[in-house]
Parts: structure tokens; sequence; C-alpha cells
């Protein structure tokens, strides 16, 4: 059976549940990259990501009979997706402080710029850092963000601008010590 891009995914979902196997396959060509680029962020490693994304799909079509339309199919799936990231990064127990979840280009192609920018995300609790990512490289809303957290849309709204605004004072602290320093070099965020 062919699928135009018209077919909504809920009814997709809808066949999925009754056992097509090819509603399915469409799901996953849907979803795949961005769900990969998600799952790369978290973990880091192209490999635990390729991993990772297959266990996710296979969690969706274990569980696909638990999906309800009271929440949108993408953020049932970011909320598989980061549980499952969570229960990974807590097998490399301790490896969160090397989790770095987005690189956004600098003004200057300064390899140091990147690193510095490392640095700051470093600062992020995993709770923040989630929230940055899902609102800042997936482009959620934070009603999405909010279903995949299980917490109220103000909350995380509240908690992304508490969290952009503590990346801007540590910015702002880091330039002082470089202009002090004599060593200044922008890392300024792209608008």
């Amino acid at each position: 059976m062919a699928y135009s891009q018209e077919t909504g995914i809920e009814e997709l979902i809808r066949l999925v549940k009754a056992g097509n196997t090819d509603a399915f396959r469409h799901v996953i060509e849907n979803y795949r990259l961005p769900l990969y680029r998600y799952v790369y962020h978290m973990l880091q490693s192209r490999e635990e990501a390729e991993d990772a994304v297959q266990d996710v799909f296979l969690q969706v079509l274990k569980n696909v009979e638990k999906y309800s339309l009271h929440i949108s199919f993408t953020a049932w799936l970011y909320k598989i997706a980061y549980r499952h990231c969570l229960n990974l990064i807590r097998k490399r127990n301790g490896l969160i402080s090397r989790l770095h979840l987005f690189h956004r280009p600098a003004v200057t192609p300064d390899y140091d710029s990147k690193l510095r920018v490392n640095e700051l995300l470093r600062e992020l609790t995993l709770e923040e850092k989630q929230i940055v990512l899902l609102r800042v490289v997936e482009e959620m809303t934070f009603e999405e963000i909010s279903e995949i957290l299980e917490c109220k849309p103000a909350t995380v709204r509240k908690r992304f601008e508490r969290t952009r605004n503590k990346l801007k004072r540590k910015y702002v602290i880091e330039e002082v010590k470089n202009v002090e320093q004599g060593t200044w070099s922008s890392i300024a965020p792209e608008r």
C-alpha cells in the first residue's frame, strides 16, 4: 500500500496497531533522522545513537497499543527516546559530565570557541540540557516539551528562560575574563 505525504501520523499509527508493518516502515522513515539527531546529541556517539534509535523504534512497536491520542505521537516518541537515553547515560556511570548536547557554530571558526561553548553547556543539569536541546535544536513547542518531561508548559518555559539567563551570565563572565587577560575571542551565539 502506498502512502502519500498527506497520510496523517494518527492514521499510520492506527494501521500499525492493526498489524500493518508497511505503515510502521513509513513511521520510521518520517522520524528516523530527527530522532537520530536528538539521540546523538544526548549520547554523543554515532554508534550508540544508531543502536538507540533502533531500540526506541522497537519499544514503540512493542508498546504502540499504549499510545493514545491525548498527546501527540511526536511527544510520545521523544519521551520514549528521552527515557531510553537516560537509562543509557546512567549505565555509563559518571560520563554525564562529558555530555555535549549541541554544537552551534560560533561567529569565528575558532576551535577554542567550540570548546568554550561546550564548557558553558557542561554547567547545565541534564534537565536543562534536555530543554535547550528540545527547544533550540528540535524546535519543539513548550507544550510538546512539557509532554515529554511530564510537567506543565509554564514550568518548561520558566526553566528554559532560567537556563538561557544562566548561559548568558556565564558567557559574559567568560568574555570579561578573556578581555582582562587580553585573549578576546567571540563565541556569541547565532541570532
